[in-house]
């Protein structure tokens, strides 16, 4: 059998070598045929040259028409069975290729990995998240409420702990974007990417549209996958509000207009939901505390939400990862009656 990696690169020569070379180290693992097909949106002749130089099959430089172009493009040369479709600043951890085809040999239509942000593999990313517009209008009210962001405590760590502790395979709404991986016959059967979306929100619209046509998803559990999380958009100019162009034009698309304004009167109701962080100069600060699951986020509703199970204090990594924006952590630990929030800091700027 062959895997094809299809990854659409911009200005990625720092990441792209560890993402590829660990793609290889990962099949040979798993015992089956590596293929490589990387789409270059650099329009740079020296990142052109750099990529020319790594172990790859097939490399496509392209003028820049958006992520979902490139993987249409990337999907549609690669030759695999199945094909892992990933950002350029993935790399997969020990295991990861192995259990992700698992997942497919298990009746999933796609599956993807534990999502790491150090490749101790210790800080685990956000959980998927249902894109659907009843858990959105939830979401949504649970960051501007109070009351509504407590009640739902208990419901939404029982989800984190379910994914962040996983060996095995977890069924869930929807998949994180990074990496994916899918069967080629699977892929042509859903259809292509949707090209209007230039970055972000490409690959929920798909997952979503797939979801409805009756695919199931799973996260593979035990099999991590390192992303160095914004090095791909830290070239671009002002990322947050690109994504947020391109989560409007998703709502817009795919929910209902009462549905629609639910949401909008919903986010409109600022009620500082959340925890509240008492300040401190960085993680190193954070004095001793047991935390069952610690929670790390920019936002104090604490969603999506970053973290890692067990200890006492923050790794030193985090002190590297945080450099830059305001960060909330938490700790947080179950009693009879649920889960608790035993300690909350902040840093950063205001």
């Amino acid at each position: 059998m062959r895997v094809s990696l299809a990854a659409v690169a911009y200005r990625s020569s720092r990441v792209l070598p560890g993402c590829v070379q660990s793609f290889r180290r990962e099949a040979q693992a798993a015992g089956v045929e590596s293929e490589v097909v990387i789409v270059d949106h650099s329009e740079d002749g020296g990142e052109l040259r750099a990529l020319e130089a790594l172990p790859v099959d097939r490399l496509l430089p392209r003028p820049n028409r958006g992520f979902a172009a490139g993987v249409n493009l990337a999907v549609a040369n690669s030759t695999g069975e199945l094909v892992l479709i990933a950002n350029p600043d993935i790399e997969l951890l020990e295991g990861s290729l192995s259990g992700l085809i698992g997942g497919l040999e298990s009746g999933y239509t796609v599956a993807g990995p534990q999502l790491v942000w150090d490749r101790e593999g210790r800080i685990h990313l956000p959980v998927p998240e249902d894109p659907s517009p009843r858990a959105e209008l939830r979401r949504a009210t649970r960051r501007s409420r109070p009351r509504v962001w407590k009640r739902d405590l208990d419901d939404y760590l029982d989800t984190v702990w379910r994914h962040w502790t996983a060996r095995d395979l977890v069924e869930v709404p929807s998949l994180r974007g990074p990496a994916l991986l899918v069967s080629r016959q699977g892929f042509f059967e859903l259809g292509p990417w949707d090209e209007g979306y230039f970055l972000y929100y490409e690959e929920t619209e798909w997952l979503y549209r797939a979801r409805r046509r009756g695919a199931r998803f799973a996260v593979v559990g035990g099999a991590p996958a390192h992303h160095a999380w914004g090095d791909a958009t830290r070239h671009l100019d002002r990322p947050g509000e690109l994504e947020e162009r391109s989560r409007r034009r998703f709502i817009r698309r795919n929910y209902a207009p009462w549905w629609r304004l639910a949401i909008q009167l919903a986010e409109g109701n600022d009620g500082g939901a959340g925890v509240r962080g008492e300040r401190v100069e960085g993680p190193a600060a954070v004095p001793g505390c047991e935390g069952e699951l610690w929670l790390l986020s920019p936002w104090p509703h604490l969603a999506p939400v970053a973290g890692w199970v067990g200890g006492t204090q923050p790794p030193a990594t985090l002190t590297e990862l945080t450099a830059s924006g305001r960060w909330y952590l938490a700790a947080a630990r179950r009693d009879p009656s649920g889960w608790r929030i035993a300690g909350a800091w902040t840093w950063g700027p205001a």
